[in-house]
C-alpha cells in the first residue's frame, strides 16, 4: 500500500517545501501542488525537489481549496495526505497512518492529529466516527488522509471556502469531510499524532475575524439543515465573543456567512 503526501504551496512557498521531505523511504511519495498567482513569474524548480520520490504539478489563480483539488485530481498513491508547506513528519509517526488504513479495509477517510510547541491543539484520547464527534473536536486540513479511489472524483473542497477565497477565509476541510459522509464515504479519528505544526491554524489566528465568523456561519448553515442552524448560529456567537455588547455584530457575521453560502451554491 502506497502512501502519496500532497503538499499544497503558493508563489515562492515553493522554497519551503523542501523542509517537509523526509529521507526517501519505501512505498511514499510526494506530490507538489505548486499554486502560481497571476503575474507571478515562476523559477527553477529547487534542486532539493528533484527526487524520484516527488512530483511537481503546477495550478494557476488563487485559493487554498483549488490548490487541494489540483492536488487530489493528480494523486496516484493508494492512501493520500493532505499537507502544507510548514509541516514537519517523523517517519515512524507517518507510518501509523498506512497502519490504520490496511487494518480498516473499508475505511474511506481518517483524520489524526498533530503536535504544536506554540500553538497547542486539545485532542480526544480516543477514536470516534466522524458522523458523532468528540464535544469540542474540530478538523485540521493537515489531519486527513483518506482513500484515493473513494473520494478522487466524488468529494473535493469547495472553492467558496478557505485560504484566499473570496469571502469565506477558512471552514473548508470541515465542509469536505461534511460532502464527504453525505456522499455516503465512511470516516473515524484516530488519536495518532502524525506531524508536528508550529503555526496558528486559522481558528486560533482569527477568531475575531469577520470573515471568520462568516466562515463558520456558512459551515453551520450546511451542515444543520434540520432546523437547529439558526440557534447554533447564536450559541456559536455567543461562545465567540461573549459580551452581550459585541453579540449583535457577532452575530450579524455569522448570519450574513450563512446568507452568502445560501444565495452563491
Amino acid at each position: 500500500m502506497t502512501l502519496e503526501i500532497l503538499i499544497c504551496t503558493y508563489n515562492d512557498r515553493i522554497n519551503s517545501v523542501a523542509n517537509v521531505l523526509m529521507q526517501p523511504m519505501h512505498n511514499i511519495s510526494y506530490l507538489v501542488s505548486w499554486q502560481q498567482g497571476e503575474g507571478y513569474v515562476a523559477p527553477q524548480l529547487p534542486d532539493a525537489l528533484c527526487r524520484d520520490d516527488v512530483k511537481v504539478v503546477t495550478v494557476q489563480g488563487k485559493g487554498l481549496s483549488a490548490n487541494r483539488n489540483n492536488a487530489i485530481s493528480n494523486a496516484t498513491g493508494d492512501i493520500c495526505l493532505i499537507a502544507d508547506d510548514d509541516l514537519t513528519y517523523i517517519p515512524n509517526h507517518v507510518a501509523h497512518i498506512v497502519e490504520v488504513f490496511e487494518s480498516h479495509p473499508s475505511l474511506d477517510i481518517a483524520t489524526f492529529r498533530y503536535d504544536s510547541r506554540n500553538y497547542p491543539k486539545s485532542y480526544p484520547s480516543y477514536s470516534f466516527d466522524l458522523r458523532q464527534p468528540a464535544k469540542g473536536y474540530y478538523i485540521s486540513s493537515v489531519e486527513i488522509a483518506f482513500r484515493r479511489k473513494s473520494v478522487k472524483g466524488k468529494v473535493s473542497f469547495n472553492t467558496l471556502f478557505g485560504a484566499n477565497a473570496p469571502v469565506l477565509n477558512s471552514g473548508e476541510e470541515s465542509v469536505f469531510i461534511l460532502d464527504a459522509l453525505n456522499e455516503g464515504l465512511n470516516g473515524f479519528y484516530f488519536p495518532y499524532v502524525i506531524a508536528r505544526h508550529d503555526h496558528a491554524t486559522t481558528s486560533a489566528r482569527d477568531i475575531d475575524d469577520v470573515k471568520y465568523l462568516m466562515s463558520q456561519g456558512a459551515y453551520i448553515y450546511l451542515a444543520y439543515k434540520d432546523g437547529s442552524a439558526l440557534l447554533r448560529h447564536a450559541l456559536f456567537a455567543w461562545r465567540s465573543c461573549r459580551n452581550p455588547f459585541k453579540f449583535p455584530k457577532t452575530l450579524r457575521h455569522v448570519l450574513q456567512g450563512a446568507k452568502y453560502i445560501k444565495k452563491n451554491l
